[in-house]
């Protein structure tokens, strides 16, 4: 029997989402608040558009949160109220009491809850994390994570009390592999700066296990491309990855929409968004854990938190010794 996604949101990141339902054999409902649901249908050949949220929680049996950063908690709320299985795209939600309410909730109605965090998807991440687990380098000293795309263009990016910026925008992605690569982390220090719609942050952070972490996250007018790279170096060796490397012949070229600016490329055969949506659905059906928890998602937000106000006051930022999970 085909299951039903609900799809909520057909902006920019639908775009990623929605094929790879359709690859993964479900059907998939599509509401939007903007006129974009349509087109979003019509340009992969799938899907229907429903015209209530409550038309879309009648007929789904998974939640797929797409939507702008400061509608994710009320949204899964909404689909908890359902009972649904609920993926909610990174960040988890709009500030740290969000998210705690959320993964308090919905593990106490035993619902599973997945924050898409598609960066450990993606095939370069997937081999950095195997690698530090099977002992390549050596103990993790220090890596660096840098990560870089043009100025988003959509209003509600840009404003910081929405979106949460660039911090919430990038960076987010590799606080969260640096917690999985390097364990928990016990201090932060970070600083801002931005210049119109340029923003740049960097954050540096202490790991329980001695490791040091210097993460970079910009946001630009300058007409880049999306680029990521990480070095990590550890006791015996040194892995690194640049995705500029890997492209033979680079044009920078005018963006045919949104979607082609705040998406990274990636190779539809192994899109590490089909891989994320696969791993969620094949957690529900078994009840393993996911690759990314919700805890991993709700701990990526407590940093995010704390680089927040450090960027804020100026200060080093000390965290609780709490236990904070790392998912396998």
């Amino acid at each position: 029997m085909t299951r039903t996604v609900g799809l909520i949101g057909a902006g920019g990141i639908a775009n990623a989402h929605l094929p790879a339902w359709l690859d993964l054999g479900f059907d998939v409902v599509v509401f939007s608040l903007a006129d974009d649901a349509e087109p979003l249908v019509a340009r992969y050949g799938g899907g229907r558009v429903v015209s209530t949220l409550d038309e879309l929680f009648a007929v789904a049996d998974i939640v797929d949160i797409c939507t702008p950063t400061h509608t994710h908690h009320p949204l899964a709320l909404q689909a908890l109220e359902y009972g649904l299985p609920t993926i909610s795209e990174k960040p988890l939600a709009r500030t740290l009491v969000e998210a705690e309410e959320l993964v308090a909730k919905f593990e106490q109605a035993h619902v599973p809850l997945f924050a898409a965090h598609v960066v450990r998807y993606f095939a370069e991440y997937a081999e950095l994390h195997r690698s530090i687990e099977a002992g390549d380098i050596g103990k993790v000293g220090v890596q660096r994570h840098t990560r870089q795309g043009r100025s988003p263009q959509s209003g509600w990016y840009s404003d910081a009390p929405l979106s949460g910026g660039v911090l919430l925008d990038l960076m987010i992605h590799d606080i969260d592999v640096a917690r999985w690569v390097a364990g928990d982390v016990v201090r932060v220090f970070a600083r801002t700066r931005a210049v119109g719609a340029s923003q740049t942050t960097h954050a540096l952070l202490t790991h329980a296990s001695g490791a040091i972490s210097a993460l970079t996250a910009t946001w630009t007018t300058a007409p880049i491309e999306f680029r990521t790279v990480f070095d990590v170096a550890g006791s015996a060796g040194l892995l690194s990855a640049d995705s500029d490397v890997r492209r033979p012949f680079v044009a920078t070229t005018a963006p045919v929409d949104e979607a082609d600016t705040l998406l990274p490329r990636f190779d539809p055969l192994t899109s590490p968004y089909r891989a994320e949506l696969a791993d969620f659905v094949a957690s529900v059906d078994s009840g393993r854990p996911p690759r990314v928890s919700a805890r991993d998602g709700l701990e990526a937000m407590r940093l995010a938190d704390a680089i927040a106000r450090s960027a804020d006051t100026g200060n080093v930022i000390e965290l609780a010794q709490d236990p904070q999970e790392v998912a396998a």
